[in-house]
Parts: structure tokens; C-alpha cells; sequence
């Protein structure tokens, strides 16, 4: 019996041993470097490198800046004392290859705490978006919530050192976390939600960055075209917004009316919005309406004689605000028909209420959507008045 125990001892200690083990392949974190964002250009001609290769040969057409995280101990060897990152770019053809180039120069890089991928318009009217990010969807060390961004400018430049001396990459992914009280910021996109309208080709919207003043922000959101995968055109932060009433996709915010009749300002904040698409067919006639309802709150108002509890007083500020959400809404959806890109969910919603007819018209739906007529309603509840109903009367 105590033969049996000890072997069984000696068993069990052996397999904690075995568990407790690390991976015979692993690198020492600090001998890797670490990447934090990665940004994609388009190579104009003037910067292409001569190639000491005749056997291989280089379009040249991506230029790739990778940002590294720095440990403190590298930080205080440094040339700059303090420097949490930098930056090392890249040139040539493909994904794959541009990351392979790093290993000439650089220690082998982990991308297991990559954040954020920023991408410029001009690379992205050239090259399909399915091609740019089919590496990093088959890379096993790429986690699927790396977050996607796009620029009308220069990407590089996102990831320079900004103003608040923060690593770009990771205030970028911060930055979205702000939708709470903004609501003219669209829903951060990750490679997990690409997934889904790569595969069926449909068109969807990347939140767009600008440097302004030294500062990131995240202003207004890139059209990605379903049927070629490039980019499309640009939606303003108005044009953002309008479509996020539509959808129904607001976490918070706030909306500014000027009064009409006494030309004075009051704000509006939002609290919660809900939205209800209905799809109606008549034989070959198909129609959408939006159903909008919001509830908020009078936060600030601009005038001296207002009397913050008269129910009177708050109908008449309801009524204005949902004529100005309505032509925002309005003004949206004729931007959307006029780019030929649907993205504000009525496919999805024909698809749901009426499959059969989806399954005709799916094939070229940003160009049908365009004949298609779409009206709104909108009903706002002003429940809150602030902390004081204090007037200056």
C-alpha cells in the first residue's frame, strides 16, 4: 500500500513538473521587440529604393512604419532619455514581405500586442482592403481585436509622436472609448468585425484619423466599397452622425439647436436612442422607414427667459430638435445615395423582413438602394432639466 502511494506521489509530481514547463521554443520577452501600431502607404514614385537584387524584382508599392514598443531598460540607454517608442519603415510589395524585411535589421518582432493598423486612402484606392489584412488574418500571433483605422492622410504620421507624449497606438485605441460622450464617433472596427463583409463583399465604414495641431483625433469614417474592397469616399463628422441616429448605434452625446424664433442656443444631450427600420414591398416597389426615438436631457440653454419646467416650454424644444435631427438624417442618407453605398443597415433589414426579395436584389445593392425611397420619423422625451431650473428671469 505505501509502494502504491509513493509511485502514485512520484506520478503526480512528475506530470506538475512536466505542466509547469515553459514552452522549449519560447524567446525571452526582452530580446523581442515589441509591436504597438502599424501603419500602410501608398510608395510614390520619388521614394522608391533601387533594388540591389536584378533577381528580385520591386514594384515597390507599400510602405510599411511599424511602431516598437521600448522596455524602460532600453528607454534609459537611449539616445533619448524617456522615449517610449519608435518608429522603423519598410518598403516593398507585398505584407509578407515588408515584415520580413524587418528581420535584416531588427531582432524578431512579436505582434501579439499590436493595437491598432492605420491605413491610407491612397493605398487603399489602389490596393483591395481583402489583400491588405489577408496576412494578418492568417497570422496565429495577430489577435482578432486589433483595431482598424483609416486616413485621408499620411498614416505614417498618425503614429509620430503627438502632443500628449503618449505611444500613438495605443491613445488611438482609447480615443474610441470616448463614444460615450460623442456621438458623431462611429464603433471602433476590429479584424473580427472585417470578417463578415470581406467574405460577403458588402460595404461597411472605417473610423478615419487626422493629426491636428499635434493631437490625434478621430474625425468622420472612410467608405469601403463592397464589390471592390477599395475605398470609396468620405463621410463628414455630420454625415457620421446622421447615420449613427439611423442605426440606432449613439452611447451618448450631445446635439446643438440654434432657437429659431428668438435665434438663441440650447443643448441637447442625448441619453439613449433606438431605431426601427421596416421594409415594405409591393410587388416590385420596395420602401423603407426609419422609426427614431431618443430620451435626454435640456443641459444648457442659452437664454434668459426660458422656464426649464414648463411642459410647454420643453414640447416646443423636443419639436425643434427633432426637425433638425430629421434633416440630419435626411442630409445623411442623400450622401449615402449619392456615393452609390449603402451602410446604414436597410439591406440588412430587407434581407430580415423579406428574404426573398433580398436574394434579388443583394447583387448590386448600393446601386438599387439608390431608386429605393426612405422616410423618417423622429420622437424625443426631454426627462431631465439638469441639477437647477434656475431662469435669469
Amino acid at each position: 500500500m505505501i509502494y502504491s502511494r509513493n509511485v502514485a506521489l512520484f506520478m503526480l509530481v512528475a506530470a506538475a513538473s512536466m505542466l509547469m514547463t515553459g514552452c522549449w521554443s519560447s524567446s525571452p520577452i526582452e530580446k523581442r521587440y515589441l509591436e504597438a501600431g502599424i501603419a500602410y502607404d501608398k510608395v510614390e514614385p520619388e521614394e522608391r529604393i533601387t533594388s540591389e537584387r536584378v533577381d528580385y524584382p520591386q514594384k515597390q508599392k507599400i510602405r510599411r512604419t511599424v511602431q516598437y514598443i521600448l522596455p524602460e531598460a532600453g528607454a534609459k540607454s537611449n539616445n533619448s532619455p524617456g522615449k517610449k517608442f519608435y518608429n522603423k519603415e519598410e518598403i516593398g510589395d507585398s505584407i509578407m514581405e515588408v515584415t520580413r524585411e524587418t528581420y535584416l535589421t531588427n531582432r524578431s518582432p512579436a505582434g501579439f500586442h499590436l493595437k491598432t493598423i492605420v491605413i491610407s486612402s491612397k493605398l487603399l484606392q489602389e490596393i483591395p482592403m481583402h489583400e491588405l489584412l489577408d496576412f494578418y488574418l492568417a497570422d496565429n500571433d495577430i489577435r482578432l481585436s486589433l483595431q482598424v483605422y483609416m486616413t485621408t492622410g499620411t498614416a505614417s504620421d498618425v503614429l509620430k509622436e503627438n502632443a500628449s507624449g503618449e505611444i500613438p497606438a495605443f491613445l488611438l485605441k482609447e480615443l474610441s472609448g470616448n463614444r460615450k460622450r460623442i456621438s458623431r464617433l462611429i464603433k471602433p472596427v476590429t479584424l473580427a468585425n472585417l470578417i463578415g463583409p470581406l467574405k460577403s463583399e458588402s460595404s461597411y465604414l472605417l473610423p478615419n484619423v487626422s493629426v491636428e495641431q499635434g493631437a490625434l483625433k478621430i474625425k468622420g469614417a472612410g467608405v469601403m466599397k463592397g464589390n471592390t474592397q477599395k475605398y470609396g469616399g468620405y463621410l463628414n463628422e455630420s454625415h457620421v452622425e446622421g447615420l449613427q441616429w439611423i442605426t440606432g448605434d449613439i452611447s451618448g452625446g450631445i446635439y446643438k439647436i440654434k432657437e429659431p424664433d428668438l435665434q438663441q442656443q440650447f443643448v441637447y444631450e442625448i441619453k439613449s436612442v433606438k431605431s426601427k427600420i421596416k421594409a415594405t414591398v409591393h410587388g416590385d416597389d420596395i420602401s423603407f422607414h426609419v422609426d427614431m426615438k431618443s430620451e435626454g436631457r435640456l443641459s444648457e440653454v442659452f437664454a434668459s427667459n426660458i422656464k426649464k419646467m414648463n411642459n410647454r416650454s420643453l414640447e416646443q424644444h423636443s419639436e425643434i430638435v427633432e426637425a433638425e435631427v430629421k434633416k440630419l438624417v435626411e442630409n445623411t442618407m442623400t450622401k449615402l445615395k449619392k456615393m452609390h453605398v449603402e451602410v446604414a443597415g436597410l439591406g440588412k433589414a430587407l434581407r430580415i423582413q423579406h428574404p426573398a426579395v433580398w436574394e434579388k436584389v443583394k447583387g448590386n445593392w448600393d446601386d438599387t438602394f439608390t431608386t429605393i425611397p426612405v422616410t423618417f420619423s423622429v420622437k424625443l422625451h426631454i426627462d431631465d432639466y439638469g441639477a437647477s431650473t434656475m431662469s435669469m428671469d
